[in-house]
């Protein structure tokens, strides 16, 4: 498999979200509040439902609330707490700054890599549990083609995994992948691909391809291979490694190291421009 990078121009990373897991107090806590924030909490709710792809139903059942308050403060009838409306935006996987962003929970990630591979027999977590309960509970894993209930599990599991939030995760100004795949060997760090670049290995769907791997120490690897922070221009992103996403890394034709297949579809729904069709058509093509 031949691989180039490129990609857009963008800037660095903002520092990594404050994220906490939605099994244990279901909301993020933010640095300020912002008063004018509250006065459109419904069509802040609305929004982070739709973008989410739930209803109103679903996304009561992740918050822990009752159908009626999702309808009540959609239709302007109930003022929420900050609580609660963390707590709902965050079971739509959003979290509320000075704008709506991406909620990251990688619990989330873990569930759908547990039910869709128990053969790694990757150990639960009070959040791997609490997500394959909800999503039980509100009819996302329920009487579903084996197809069908794969693709739910990974837009689910994406929705709490943008790749843009991942704690830890830095833009660097892009290198050919294989002269950084190569210093990476050079220095015993392990690494892998994912997103769209490594998605090539199994669709033909046309996109931007930008560079993304996963690596053991983000800081430690970048300076093994020479990479400079970017903040214009082509860029490659390095997302550290944890317990999920290093499971399952495999060693393709050509030396490349990619995550593991389920990862990669994951973090195409994860990603922006045409990467979710990239996912798309990776779990059609685990199903012929």
């Amino acid at each position: 498999m031949q691989m180039t990078a490129d990609g857009p121009g963008s800037t660095a990373l903002a520092d990594e979200p404050e994220c906490v897991h939605i099994s244990d107090v279901l909301c993020i806590r933010v640095n300020r509040f912002y008063p004018g924030c509250m006065l459109d909490a419904a069509r802040l709710i609305s929004e982070a439902r739709l973008l989410g792809g739930l209803s109103r139903r679903q996304a009561a059942v992740m918050a822990g609330v009752s159908a009626s308050t999702i309808s009540r403060i959609e239709l302007g009838q109930l003022d929420p707490t900050v609580s609660m409306l963390d707590r709902i935006l965050a079971a739509c996987g959003w979290r509320l700054d000075e704008s709506l962003r991406p909620f990251v929970d990688m619990d989330a990630v873990r569930t759908a890599r547990r039910l869709l591979e128990p053969e790694l027999d990757l150990p639960a977590t009070v959040g791997s549990e609490f997500y394959a309960t909800r999503w039980e509970q509100s009819g996302a894993l329920q009487a579903k083609a084996e197809q069908a209930r794969a693709d739910e599990l990974c837009r689910r599991a994406a929705q709490y995994a943008s790749l843009s939030g991942r704690p830890g995760a830095r833009k660097y100004a892009a290198r050919d992948w294989t002269r950084i795949a190569h210093s990476l060997n050079e220095a015993g760090e392990p690494w892998a691909l994912t997103g769209a670049f490594a998605a090539r290995a199994y669709t033909k769907v046309a996109t931007v391809v930008r560079t993304t791997f996963y690596v053991g120490d983000v800081a430690r690897s970048a300076a093994a291979a020479g990479l400079e922070l970017s903040s214009s221009g082509p860029y490659v992103t390095l997302i550290p490694f944890d317990e999920t996403t290093s499971t399952g890394v495999q060693e393709i034709e050509g030396g490349a190291r990619l995550a593991a297949f389920w990862q990669i579809v994951i973090d195409c729904f994860a990603g922006n421009g045409r990467m979710p069709d990239q996912a798309a058509a990776m779990v059609e093509e685990a199903y012929r």
